[in-house]
């Protein structure tokens, strides 16, 4: 059936709200709405009328161009409030003849989803890893086998029950519905990898402004996600304060002129300008300097990740490297500085799929965004004939013209 669905990325730094239409196992975006961030800060909401006004400023921007009402939204979830294990359970096949039925499914599904819960934690994603039978690893689809044991593994992801309120709070304020709560590190990984490197192993971090989200993958399939406490006002702050000038200044100034050190880099006298805050003059700044300060940063990045990465178990299976995306990543230089902190092969990723992209969209910021649009429309063909949601997401038009 002929759908409408949005996607409202809560960013520290930027509210992005998208709409689509999913027909016949396509989507195409036809609806895109950006403001700054009120009150929303490394995944939760401090305050809920200033967050709730941004979300509807947001929702009215993509309403407008897409001339679609919505009624209902799939949100991202990031911030340290977000845990994940992974998790197994098992049954005795029932069936005469051992062979595996849905029944046997079901029954080992509700197996492995049973865990002790914090009493503030509530689960926001129990995903499929692998079935095993009989001791035998690595099944996708295990109906119709034969087996005595049955087992499965899966990712189980939680988050506070007091954010996630909210954060429903906030979208119930604006008049929506939440369909479903998406970790943003997942939304970022539909968006952003390639089949074959989850297949080799890879990591994916998306840094925005307030966190980093962490989404690691081998065989296949996903086994260990974390939020950590990074992000790019980390280096906003550290120009700011190391240039005496104003936030919004020093944002600017990362943007147009920011990059971090790697071997072949050399800006030696070259200088560039900055306004002083709460003044007009002009301040010299030496571009040298500049790189200096953000670089000290970003290595204090780079190296938290590489330790999550380690305390993983999962750092000698990361034969695909790691897939840096969200807004820091359009930092320049930051995948040469990477692939030299984390000795691995580093890319940056953007949105992709089989269709053209508009400028604006194509960008490392919107990966959370239309990976919700993905997760929306890979809901939607869970039951039909399966093929890559990549190849089915298509564009009308280029909405931007």
């Amino acid at each position: 059936m002929d759908r409408v669905v949005a996607a409202l990325d809560l960013g520290s730094q930027t509210i992005k709200y998208l709409i689509a239409e999913i027909e016949d196992g396509n989507a195409s975006i036809i609806g895109v709405g950006s403001v700054p961030s009120k009150s929303i800060n490394k995944g939760v909401v401090i305050d809920l009328n200033k967050a709730s006004e941004a979300v509807s400023e947001a929702k009215k921007i993509a309403e407008t161009m897409a001339y679609k009402k919505t009624n209902s939204v799939y949100v991202s979830v990031s911030g340290t409030h977000v845990f994940s294990l992974n998790n197994k359970g098992s049954v005795v096949v029932s069936r005469e003849g051992r062979e595996i039925s849905k029944d046997d499914i079901r029954r080992v599904e509700e197996a492995s989803r049973v865990l002790l819960l914090q009493a503030n934690q509530k689960v926001i994603h129990s995903i499929p890893r692998q079935f095993i039978i009989d001791g035998q690893g690595g099944i996708r689809n295990p109906i119709g086998m034969s087996g005595i044991k049955l087992e499965e593994e899966v990712h189980i992801i939680t988050g506070s029950s007091t954010v996630l309120y909210n954060i429903e709070k906030v979208i119930s304020m604006v008049g929506l519905q939440k369909e479903a709560f998406v970790l943003q590190a997942l939304a970022s990984s539909i968006s952003v990898l390639r089949d074959q490197e989850k297949e080799l192993g890879v990591a994916l971090v998306d840094i925005g402004a307030g966190t980093g989200d962490l989404a690691v993958y081998t065989n296949g399939s996903i086994a260990h996600t974390s939020v950590l406490p990074i992000g790019g006002e980390y280096i906003t702050k550290d120009i700011a304060y190391a240039l005496r000038i104003s936030l919004e200044e020093a944002e600017r100034i990362k943007k147009e002129y920011g990059f971090a050190k790697c071997d072949d880099s050399t800006t030696e006298g070259v200088e560039i300008e900055a306004t002083q805050i709460g003044t007009d003059e002009k301040l010299k700044v030496n571009l040298d300097y500049l790189s200096e300060v953000i670089t000290a940063r970003v290595d204090e990045i780079l190296q938290t990740i590489k330790l999550e990465l380690i305390k993983s178990g999962y750092w000698g299976s990361l034969h695909s490297g790691v897939v840096i995306t969200g807004g820091t990543a359009k930092l320049k230089n930051i995948a040469k500085r990477a692939n030299e902190i984390l000795e691995l092969p580093v890319r940056v990723g953007f949105p992709k799929g089989e269709f053209s992209f508009s400028d604006i969209l194509n960008a490392p910021e919107y990966s959370t965004s239309i990976g919700l649009i993905l997760y929306a429309l890979n809901e939607d063909t869970t039951h039909s004939k399966k093929k890559s949601i990549f190849s089915s997401f298509s564009w009308l038009k280029d909405i931007f013209e």
